[in-house]
């Protein structure tokens, strides 16, 4: 049996990325790892959000590997990543393919 909690709190809207790596911190996560596709990279979306990290002193690694409609192997890459990053919680930036890899990368072996 597996068993996904995706979140306690979902932001969205105008200023939501401001307090993104805010939350982090209170719940002592420690490294993020952010899960993405190329669009959101080129149109500096993800730059938005890894600047708060940054400010906030919050290292993070990038996974923007995300393929619309997401494959096994997409998928195992982006466990890989996970894994080897060493970071503590995921960050899905983006839309359907962004959270569904996340959540197939949670229910296989995170």
């Amino acid at each position: 049996m597996n068993r996904i909690v995706l979140n306690e709190t979902s932001y969205f809207g105008a200023g939501c990325r401001s307090v993104i790596a805010v939350e982090a911190a209170r719940c002592g996560f420690k490294k993020a790892f952010f899960v993405t596709d190329k669009d959101l990279i080129r149109f500096g979306v993800a730059a938005e959000v890894m600047k708060v990290f940054e400010a906030n002193n919050i290292p993070y690694e990038l996974y923007s590997d995300v393929k619309a409609n997401p494959t096994i192997a997409n998928v195992q890459n982006g466990v890989a990543a996970y894994k080897a990053s060493g970071a503590d919680f995921i960050v899905a930036l983006g839309g359907g393919s962004s959270i569904q890899c996340f959540a197939v990368t949670v229910c296989h072996g995170v």
